[in-house]
């Protein structure tokens, strides 16, 4: 029975009764059958809702898990735009600008003298910003100067919002910085440029959100951490004393060669799982990492209409990280790799990713990137911590195609970059490396789980076929070992999720969306429903966001004081 077609039942059995009494008998039953209909309605398409993004509500202890409703509100706003056909072609009058991060430069080899960097996302689709110079102001508490920001961006064509960053320079010892519109001025926070480094390379890694596959997350972190004694990388032009410099600089050298492959990950994360944020954040303490908490984006007060920003950004903004990345140790770092989790490198002529870089760029000097393939793989990965086997999990490594690749740099001849590479890069000056490939761990199996990412996805995979050194292997797993006893991972442990939840959720989404198609819209998750098990709890980004006063062409919104939050949800 339609519900539509129950006020016309109604109408007319009154008209026949004729009896008052019996036609309040009439209402009573015609009211207890429209509830009726309602709640079969709504069983209904919850099953179906089920079926379609094929949840598996398997506790993994075994029993159920309870499955509840789970997607937030969309932002309320009087000036929020919603139309999907006018995304792209709307003109309106104000272009909203997120700031995402800021950094100040006393000396940079590529920017000059007392530099100033906005990392920003920027309604595009008003007018041309692909070169727009930003007004902004710098003081030092004697001196005021306004400066021209010249702009690069990152664009998507099918995104409303651009990444973009606009760099100028301004009066030395900075402590005031300001973004300027149409006379009206807005004071932005920001940073100290990194330098100095864990390590002479930085893997930056693009943000994580319901993240789950901690397995995934110990194969990148063995690999490319040095599993001893850490001195810090300075640069030699580093603006530190030149006998500290030198004294550190020779104890970095002394120890390279006890390294493992030599480098620091950099990880920016939105939401996770929260038994593996502190498996996480342990690593974090014990050296191998450094977490950083990646905003959504939110404007506090617009003033003005505007498009949802994080629905009109491709993939949360990953490129904007990546850039922030690259912008904190632009005169820290020998070199940069801007890789996903699941991306891992294992060298193959040298012990070091150093010299495997710098044999690579000795080649052709004056290349901008090296462009490592991507190869799918799937392996099989352990339920447990107790479990957990570096040499069962190579040995269980399956090869399958190559991908888009990812890329490496030297950072000062970067400030921006994409997610595989830099759209303002001239691609001959690339370097293609043919070997080694990225092994890109995008598939892992459970032992004991329905695979279901086997049926949405049909790869064929066969016999692995990389080239990963036994001593690297071994020296790798004796590491995990080790990390294995300590205190505070041995009591993570048991919290730490053994079967894949949002895992399906998102890839399924993510294949209906964009995924071996066209793009139709700007890609991301933000369509992808979210559901929330009582017995999984996620930690979350949060922080106080600010807006600027409503002005033209610009209003400006940014964020301070990040923290993490565990009551949000696990969402994006």
């Amino acid at each position: 029975m339609k519900l539509a077609s129950l006020p016309i039942l109604y109408s007319n059995s009154n008209k026949e009764m004729g009896s008052s009494s019996y036609g309040r008998i009439s209402k009573k039953l015609i009211l207890l059958l429209t509830i009726a209909v309602c709640c079969g309605y709504i069983y209904h398409k919850s099953l179906a809702f089920r079926n379609e993004i094929n949840l598996n509500p398997e506790d993994p202890k075994g029993g159920s898990a309870e499955i509840i409703d789970g997607t937030p509100a969309p932002p309320v706003s009087e000036y929020l735009l919603s139309e999907e056909s006018e995304r792209l072609t709307r003109k309106i009058p104000v272009s909203h600008v997120f700031v995402a991060s800021a950094y100040y430069y006393p000396t940079s080899k590529s920017l000059g003298n007392n530099a100033v960097a906005f990392n920003m996302v920027v309604d595009s689709k008003n007018f041309d910003i692909s070169k727009y110079t930003y007004n902004f102001v710098g003081a030092n508490g004697t001196h005021t100067e306004s400066g021209l920001a010249i702009s690069q961006i990152e664009e998507e064509e099918m995104c409303r919002y651009a990444p973009t960053v606009a760099r100028g320079n301004t009066v030395e010892n900075l402590k005031k910085l300001e973004l300027e519109s149409g006379g009206t001025k807005v004071e932005i926070p920001f940073k100290m440029a990194r330098y100095t480094a864990p390590k002479p390379v930085i893997i930056c890694i693009s943000p994580q959100f319901v993240a789950e596959q901690w397995q995934i997350f110990l194969m990148h972190a063995h690999t490319a951490h040095r599993p001893f004694k850490v001195f810090k990388m300075i640069r030699l032009d580093s603006p530190a004393p030149d006998e500290y410099i030198i004294d550190h600089y020779f104890k970095f050298l002394s120890n390279l060669k006890s390294s493992r492959f030599g480098a620091h990950i950099h990880i920016y994360v939105i939401s996770i799982v929260k038994a593996y944020f502190e498996l996480m954040k342990e690593y974090e303490r014990q050296g191998y990492l450094t977490i950083e908490n990646w905003m959504r984006m939110k404007f506090d007060k617009p003033g003005s209409q505007y498009f949802e920003p994080n629905l009109n950004t491709e993939l949360r903004n990953q490129a904007g990280a990546l850039t922030d990345c690259l912008l904190q140790y632009k005169e820290a770092a020998e070199y940069i790799a801007f890789f996903d989790l699941d991306d891992v490198l294992f060298p193959l002529n040298y012990p070091t990713y150093l010299e495997e870089f710098n044999a690579e760029y000795a080649q052709k000097p004056d290349a901008t990137s090296l462009v490592y393939g991507r190869r799918e793989h799937e392996f099989i990965k352990a339920e447990t911590l107790a479990e957990y086997d570096f040499h069962e999990l190579v040995a269980s490594l399956k090869t399958s195609y190559t991908r888009a690749g990812k890329v490496v740099v030297k950072p000062e001849r970067h400030n921006t970059t994409w997610i595989h590479a830099s759209h303002r890069e001239d691609p001959t000056k690339r370097i293609h490396i043919k070997t080694p490939h990225l092994i890109h761990v995008q598939r892992p199996i459970q032992k004991n789980g329905n695979n279901e990412i086997k049926d949405m996805w049909k790869s064929r995979f066969w016999r692995f076929n990389e080239t990963i050194h036994e001593g690297d292997i071994a020296a790798i797993h004796e590491d995990i070992q080790r990390m294995k006893k300590n205190k505070e991972v041995a009591r993570i442990a048991n919290g730490l999720p053994s079967r894949d939840f949002y895992f399906p959720v998102v890839f399924k989404c993510y294949l209906k969306q964009f995924y071996g198609r066209k793009l139709t819209e700007c890609p991301n998750a933000e369509k992808c429903v979210m559901p929330q098990r009582k017995d999984i709890k996620c930690m979350h980004t949060d922080a106080k966001y600010f807006s600027g006063p409503s002005s033209e062409p610009f209003t400006f919104h940014y964020f301070t004081n990040p923290f993490w939050s565990s009551d949000y949800g696990c969402y994006q």
